[in-house]
């Protein structure tokens, strides 16, 4: 009976060990932050966005490499694979980050071009994965992360905000309130003219 409790104890103790290591493993990932040199943007802007790195794992950390998808990677208007929606760095040497103090690394990408056909409208086609074993794949809005903790790359979502555009109307007011003021004004002037050939009219002398 004993020994059966021992077995029963070791087991559970065993279970709770591996559950723990799994927690652990699960959240001993870093801190993403991304940042864009604009607000907003509107269709044909450009840009940069700024990652910052910052190990919150716990223990010593290598950064590989991380890869970024904007949100209009994929397909345009016209059924065409965007061929230049998404950007790749590797890290040569690996960026070590320590647990304190130099526990950061940021990187600006290369100046991005929103295309002329996305819009505030415009629906992202793929998802991020939280984790994924394929660094090109068929993602859209994303960024993925590798370091030495795991095989496996890490996603975080990103978004560009898309400036709202507003239809200005007033050029064409001004016009259609201007038209009749310039009609009355044409009207005016050939009256004038008018006038002034009947007056012309009435001095010449009679034969």
């Amino acid at each position: 009976m004993k020994r059966k409790i021992c077995n029963f104890t070791l087991a559970i103790s065993l279970l709770v060990l591996v559950l723990a290591t799994v927690s652990f493993s699960a959240h001993a990932q870093p801190t993403v932050h991304w940042r864009l040199d604009k607000s907003a943007y509107a269709p044909g802007d450009s840009g940069t966005m700024t990652i910052t790195i910052i190990n919150t794992s716990g223990s010593p950390l290598a950064i590989r490499n991380f890869t970024v998808y904007y949100p209009w990677a994929g397909y345009d208007t016209n059924g065409k694979w965007l061929s230049n929606a998404n950007i790749s760095y590797d890290l040569s040497p690996f960026k070590a980050l320590t647990t304190t103090g130099a526990n950061n690394y940021s990187y600006t990408t290369p100046l991005f071009n929103v295309p002329s056909w996305w819009g505030i409208n415009s629906p992202i086609q793929y998802s991020c994965p939280g984790s994924t074993n394929n660094r090109h794949g068929t993602y859209s809005g994303c960024i993925l992360l590798g370091t030495n903790s795991t095989s496996r790359y890490e996603g975080h979502d990103f978004f560009v905000t898309m400036a709202q555009a507003f239809y200005n109307p007033s050029s064409l007011s001004t016009i259609s309130e201007w038209v009749p003021v310039a009609s009355l004004v044409v009207l005016v002037i050939a009256t004038a003219f008018l006038a002034l050939a009947w007056d012309s009219l009435r001095k010449l002398p009679k034969k």
